[in-house]
């Protein structure tokens, strides 16, 4: 898959020079985001322009925002045991499951874009494609992830492993900490091609949050 190879070599790009500027962990203001059902209302009805950051931002204060949702993490486990099987149409229904309840699901819309593209459906294809970097961008929009000042925000930590594994990496170890009382996941890394050893961080506030309800 040429084309799959071509866009994580784009976003390799994108977060190296990113990382280039000292930065602090964006955070919503939930007061004047728009409501999560708007948003997604506009995004179906073809406006891919909206803020995505501002998306799942919205999504944390939805009914269906569930940090820890075993039935999903099923699905989830299920759809890429089907990708990997090259069982790309069962692997598309399970993702349009997931989606149908969390469209911020970053493995579900890479899925899709995965199996489109190996069925020859380029439109769909691509749809999933923008998703999914647009997705992505707003995460490492958020922070550099270089410290814990500057830790990218996540709101559930399939967007840690969708990271780490979208930029190859190789994740060896995982810690805790926190910073001015916000809960950290830190994560040891290694660039497998450089062989590059670094720390990720992760502020994790949004879920732990939620969970503590």
């Amino acid at each position: 898959m040429k084309k799959i190879f071509v866009l994580i070599l784009v976003l390799s790009l994108f977060l190296i020079n990113l990382n280039l500027f000292a930065v602090q962990t964006k955070k919503p203001d939930f007061k004047k985001l728009p409501k999560y059902e708007s948003l997604l209302k506009k995004l179906k009805k073809g406006n891919k322009e909206i803020n995505y950051f501002d998306l799942r931002m919205s999504f944390t204060r939805s009914k269906d925002y569930k940090p820890s949702n075993p039935e999903l993490d099923s699905l989830r486990k299920n759809m890429i045991q089907e990708l990997n099987s090259k069982e790309y149409k069962n692997a598309i229904k399970l993702a349009d499951s997931i989606l149908s309840r969390e469209y911020v699901d970053m493995y579900a819309h890479y899925t899709c874009y995965y199996a489109y593209t190996a069925l020859g459906d380029s439109v769909k294809a691509s749809y999933h494609e923008y998703i999914m970097d647009r997705l992505l961008n707003s995460v490492v929009e958020s922070g550099d992830g270089k410290s814990q000042e500057s830790a990218f925000l996540i709101i559930s930590s399939n967007e840690e492993y969708f990271l780490i594994f979208i930029y190859k990496l190789q994740a060896k170890e995982k810690s805790f900490t926190n910073f001015n009382g916000e809960p950290i996941d830190v994560f040891k890394a290694i660039d497998p091609e450089t062989k590059e050893s670094f720390e990720l961080y992760f502020n994790t506030s949004l879920m732990i949050n939620e969970r503590n309800k």
